[in-house]
């Protein structure tokens, strides 16, 4: 598989409930607690990168060894300005890769939806960009 950079949003909630074995209620409360801030489709869809499945099973952790949400908005830090200029950037690297997936020969697709992650589309484009058949 293609290296993904871990900043790159991939996976979507249901996918990340399996990778840290936290519920989607759990997920979505730490997003309102400010612990983690994945990005969004345009639909409005939560998608999260690596470093976000970090960040929660980090979370679950510290949770398991008794600290509160008080506790680890300290110890963590509430998402900041630095991170929300990050997912600025993010966001436009998005846009980049959606270009990309315009451009991506339709020759290989044997669907109108060839792949179910964005983890496997990456994989796809790379292969493509890099002439893999």
């Amino acid at each position: 598989m293609a290296d993904i950079d871990p900043d790159t949003p991939v996976y979507s909630i249901g996918v990340v409930k399996e990778m840290t074995g936290l519920t989607r209620r759990q997920i979505r409360y730490y997003e309102e607690e400010d612990l983690v801030k994945p990005a969004r489709t345009d639909g409005n869809q939560r998608i999260y990168s690596e470093n976000d499945i970090e960040r929660l099973k980090e979370i679950k952790e510290l949770l398991a060894n008794g600290l509160n949400i008080a506790g680890i908005q300290k110890q963590l830090g509430k998402v900041s300005e630095l991170e929300k200029e990050k997912q600025k950037k993010q966001q436009k690297k998005d846009i980049e890769f959606a270009d990309k997936l315009s451009k991506v020969s339709t020759k290989k697709l044997s669907s109108l939806y060839p792949v179910s992650n964005r983890a496997d589309l990456a994989k796809l484009l790379n292969e493509e960009e890099n002439g893999i058949e």
